[in-house]
């Protein structure tokens, strides 16, 4: 399978790392510094009560605080600024990887293939993911969608990263966990796609796309390149 690929394309949350798990650490360090008085089981139904109105990640910072602030009736809550910069500032310190994950990147470079990163998302927050999750230097390329305006699932940002490696969608294979976002982006693109079947969109399989539990099962069907 895959024969003609040359260059591997994922997404990042929910394909090469856990979110969810991210997050609850996030949520962690987040009411530690701002409600330090607050422990036990009352700092837990917080941090699930944040977890559960972020929506996975796709309601913006500027909705998401002010239901929390409501939420929790926080009278002395800082300026939403604040609030959306410690969310894009600190969040991305925190990195739960998936099981194998830097492992299958490690050996697709071993075996020739060119590695690529589209993600999208706030372009401080995304990079700061990378950076924290010590990866960056895997990759031949990446691209977070806030860095060029472009976002998945437009096809535009899956032809800027296959440029960037000069590859052809022939030749690019695309791993992600969103059904529209990533797998269908990259099939309008002309790549050859892979859904991740985890996080936020588990069982919502795509027709025809093969699906893996986790990244690492791609490698039984990629050779060596070199």
């Amino acid at each position: 399978m895959w024969e003609q690929v040359k260059a591997v394309f994922f997404d990042f949350d929910d394909t090469l790392q856990s979110r969810a798990g991210a997050y609850r650490l996030y949520c962690d360090d987040f009411l530690s510094r701002y409600f330090p008085a607050i422990q036990g089981e009352e700092k837990e139904k917080r941090m699930d009560e944040m977890e559960e109105h972020v929506d996975g990640g796709y309601k913006s910072r500027e909705a998401y605080w002010p239901e929390m602030i409501e939420l929790w009736g926080w009278k002395d809550a800082p300026a939403l600024e604040v609030l959306v910069e410690d969310f894009n500032t600190n969040f991305g310190k925190r990195v739960v990887m998936l099981e194998g994950s830097v492992e299958t990147l490690k050996e697709l470079k071993r075996r020739g293939y060119l590695l690529g990163m589209v993600t999208n998302g706030n372009s401080l927050l995304q990079n700061t993911k990378l950076d924290s999750a010590g990866i960056r230097d895997l990759f031949d390329m990446a691209v977070v969608s806030d860095d060029i305006g472009i976002w998945k699932p437009d096809k535009g940002i899956f032809e800027y990263a296959m440029k960037q490696l000069g590859v052809t969608a022939e030749q690019s294979l695309f791993v992600g966990d969103h059904p529209l976002n990533d797998i269908q982006g990259a099939l309008g693109a002309g790549m050859h796609a892979v859904w991740v079947d985890y996080g936020s969109f588990a069982g919502q399989a795509t027709p025809g796309v093969p699906a893996v539990k986790n990244v690492k099962e791609i490698l039984a069907n990629l050779n060596e390149k070199k």
